[in-house]
């Protein structure tokens, strides 16, 4: 507790992780366990081992794990589900997964569900508007940017007046250098399948009506209104990379839309 305390008073963006937990343990070696079966795959079909694609789907497993845990505090199980459908997505699909995104998407869910609790500190807004300036120079990282600045707005920490400008500009700044680009206009039909099953997976991840969890510190009740906001958002930054799609190269955010997937499903067959 006492390392916790301690981390929480420089930034409330990071969260360390308890391995007394079963769910951590789970979040820490699950993706483990998934690059080993990458690898065995790989063997037992008589490929060479691909070792950069096993780390990739780990990553990924990762990543759609983290975000579960944000997106439906109650439920340690959906964080599972999440984990093993990005790594069998990320593991079949030919798709690209920029990982950097999903990342940032990740924290801009935290900030916006506000699972943490408290104010952000001086270091996190210095930290989101680097982030929202890196989202700037990617098309499908436009949508993460909104969602970045939706977290601020509604937190409003100390500071954000000042930092809510200096990410518009530097965004500004970084596509006006990056220079990304429009959506192409030509889109394969699996993009619009993948948009369907988002819009589906929001339809269905939003049907709550509250939070029994409380926030890491401060130990207060975390707001429904808050996560159905979060889930909302990660959809549309599903959509928004998916937009980003070429008419060779369909631009999935496989660990955010995993975890949505995997909350609609718990909302539906496992609704308590």
């Amino acid at each position: 507790m006492g390392v916790r305390l301690r981390l929480y008073r420089i930034t409330r963006l990071w969260r360390p992780v308890d391995l007394s937990v079963t769910s951590n343990q789970i979040g820490v070696f699950g993706p483990v366990l998934v690059a080993l079966g990458s690898l065995a795959w790989d063997l037992a079909v008589g490929n060479t081992p691909g070792f950069l694609q096993a780390i990739w789907v780990s990553i990924t497993a990762f990543l759609a794990w983290a975000i579960a845990r944000e997106l439906d505090p109650d439920r340690p199980h959906t964080a599972t589900l999440s984990l093993a459908l990005a790594a069998l997505v990320a593991a079949v699909g030919p798709w690209q997964a920029p990982l950097l995104i999903s990342a940032v998407a990740w924290f801009g869910l935290r900030v916006l569900a506000g699972t943490v609790g408290g104010d952000l500190k001086p270091l996190d807004l210095v930290v989101v508007v680097g982030m929202a300036i890196f989202a700037g120079t990617r098309i499908e990282g436009w949508v993460v940017v909104l969602l970045l600045g939706l977290g601020i707005l509604d937190s409003r920490p100390d500071g954000y007046l000042r930092a809510l400008p200096a990410m518009l500009i530097g965004v500004a700044i970084a596509v006006f250098i990056a220079d990304p680009g429009l959506p192409s206009r030509s889109l394969p039909d699996e993009v619009w399948l993948w948009t369907l099953i988002t819009v589906a997976a929001i339809a269905l991840a939003v049907r709550q009506d509250r939070i029994r969890s409380r926030t890491d510190i401060f130990d207060r009740p975390i707001r429904w209104p808050n996560v159905r906001a979060a889930r909302v958002m990660a959809g549309f930054a599903v959509i928004g990379g998916l937009l980003a799609s070429t008419s060779s190269e369909v631009v999935l955010l496989v660990p955010v839309l995993s975890t949505l997937m995997a909350i609609a499903l718990i909302r539906t067959f496992r609704p308590g």
